[in-house]
């Protein structure tokens, strides 16, 4: 990644909205209307060999850090750029068990699994804050029961303030706030279901601090098991202090923010993401 170049101006046409909640599949996202540089068209180019991604969400699969023969758990995967990331990195080697309760959702993970070629995905349709059960022992299909994946990435839903490019939000305060504890359902079933060893990646694509430090001092506080471990490689910026959480916990986290310089000293210009690395231990 090196520093950002500008290739062109131009008019939007199509917001995030349309592109990601409405799925708009073909069609123009912006009208250029003055060129820097010449550019051919990559629609079609390379379609089964390349995936587009940000930065943060690459960082957040490498956090995980997989290994081939993994057991891993995706709660929230679609459209599947992190789940299959994750499969590539572990070699198609073991098994990623990929959680998604939205049919077309679902679809759109499956059609990209299809893409890559991909062997050791699983894929699920099911509510991630209800696939836990005490009376399960399964690893493999819902109901999953305790203790058994080595590691889990949780990417909840959030209010998503750091995407770009966002000119507006229609979000009310009320829905805003109502997103911690609709994470917290994610994240302490996460816990019963990992293995003692094993590690958890806690990461959102928004901005408030009640939605990613916050959350990280709760777990803290309410599962003495759960450590706080830095999420290597640490290419964003520190978290922001909160109650709960000391100066050198705030460096095992990071943060990417719009226009920001990354730890790295790289220029970046990434959307606003936050990740954050657990391990469970005995206690």
């Amino acid at each position: 990644t090196g520093s950002t170049v500008h290739i062109a101006n131009g008019i939007l046409k199509l917001t995030r909205f349309d592109i990601f909640k409405k799925m708009v599949k073909t069609g123009i996202a912006v009208q250029i209307t003055e060129r820097n540089v010449e550019l051919p068209s990559l629609s079609g180019v390379l379609e089964n060999q390349m995936f587009l991604q940000n930065l943060p969400s690459i960082v957040a699969s490498h956090v995980l850090n997989p290994q081939p023969g993994d057991h891993i758990l995706d709660m929230c995967s679609a459209p599947g750029g992190k789940t299959t990331h994750i499969a590539q990195l572990m070699g198609d080697m073991g098994t990623v068990i990929a959680l998604e309760k939205v049919q077309n959702k679902v679809d759109k993970l499956e059609t990209n699994i299809r893409k890559q070629n991909l062997n050791c995905i699983k894929v699920f349709k099911c509510d991630s804050t209800k696939v836990f059960s005490e009376q399960s022992t399964s690893s493999s299909e819902p109901p999953l029961g305790r203790e058994v994946f080595d590691k889990i990435l949780l990417d909840p839903p959030c209010s998503a303030l750091g995407q770009r490019p966002q000119l507006s939000n229609d979000l009310k305060l009320s829905e805003i706030s109502s997103y911690p504890s609709y994470q917290w359902c994610f994240i302490a079933d996460a816990i019963k279901m990992l293995k003692y060893g094993g590690t958890l990646v806690y990461s959102t694509c928004t901005l408030p601090k009640q939605e990613n430090e916050m959350i990280v001092a709760r777990v803290l506080s309410t599962f003495p098991e759960m450590i706080l471990v830095s999420a290597d490689p640490l290419i964003g910026q520190p978290g922001i202090l909160v109650e709960g959480l000391s100066d050198h916990d705030v460096l095992k986290v990071q943060r990417f923010l719009p226009s920001s310089k990354l730890n790295s000293g790289v220029n970046s210009d990434t959307i606003g993401f936050f990740i954050a690395k657990f391990k469970k231990i005995r206690v």
